[in-house]
């Protein structure tokens, strides 16, 4: 059974899901403008064992961020999620926007972290990011037409990879329509962070995985470049792959954490 609480932070209260089983816990940290929901899925195929999925400050049911935060605040953040819970060691499990942050933390935490997952993590040097700059948009504000409406329906559908699946599409439509604003935070944290950097700085065992349709899939073909003793994997459903690859995704993290020694 999927469980549901809230942790206390500093700046206010973070929503997850939970499920008690045994071996080290495993933390999802999700995508932008997802939320924890899109970890039931994985939840249920990793069924016996210890999982958390937060809902990161400003998506799901979470509190909203003040300002212009960095990735250190968020980090910050779900760090003190973790302490609350009173988690020693775990795996950290990130997708898009959740890499990114699973990263900050793996760095600020390293005794705690015994392996990082990641699913598109945004490996882009500054060039590359001058360049989406020109063509992103990430404003789906609420106006008087409901022209956004459209907008957000287009995004989960055409972009993140929903279409054909009406359920999945509204629930990320839901998601996203919360997320609004607290997407431009946390474009503009990711935006400022040198994951690049930072990836190579990681001492544990790392899984990097990415669908070949995902928007990520250009910067996840740096991976071993970047950090050869890496474990990296291709896999399906564009930018839900936690849904519509399920099985596949499961089983090779599965297969990735039960080789890490745990000492």
């Amino acid at each position: 059974m999927i469980k549901k609480a809230y942790a206390d932070t500093s700046a206010g209260q973070c929503h997850y899901r939970f499920t008690e089983g045994d071996g080290l816990p495993i933390i999802f940290l999700h995508q932008t403008p997802s939320s924890s929901l899109m970890f039931e899925a994985m939840m249920k195929q990793l069924s016996g064992m210890n999982m958390y999925a937060i809902d990161t400050p400003g998506f799901g049911q979470s509190f909203d961020p003040i300002g212009t935060p960095k990735i250190g605040d968020y980090a910050r953040w779900i760090i003190e999620v973790i302490d609350f819970l009173n988690l020693d060691q775990f795996h950290l499990f990130g997708h898009h926007t959740g890499s990114s942050l699973a990263t900050q933390i793996t760095l600020e935490r390293p005794n705690n972290v015994m392996s990082l997952s990641m699913i598109g993590p945004f490996f882009a040097d500054k060039e590359e990011k001058i360049e989406l700059l020109k063509n992103m948009n990430t404003d789906w504000s609420p106006d008087e037409n409901g022209d956004f409406l459209n907008t957000v329906w287009h995004l989960t559908g055409e972009v993140l990879g929903a279409t054909g699946n009406l359920a999945l599409q509204h629930r990320e439509t839901l998601d996203a329509l919360r997320a609004h604003y607290s997407s431009h935070q946390s474009h503009h944290a990711i935006w400022d962070q040198d994951l690049i950097n930072s990836f190579k700085s990681i001492k544990c065992p790392c899984l990097v995985m990415c669908s070949k349709d995902d928007v990520m899939y250009p910067f996840f073909k740096k991976t071993k470049l970047i950090k050869s003793d890496s474990t990296t994997h291709e896999i399906k459903g564009k930018n839900l792959g936690p849904d519509l690859d399920t099985e596949a995704i499961a089983n090779k993290f599965k297969s990735f954490i039960n080789t890490i020694e745990i000492l």
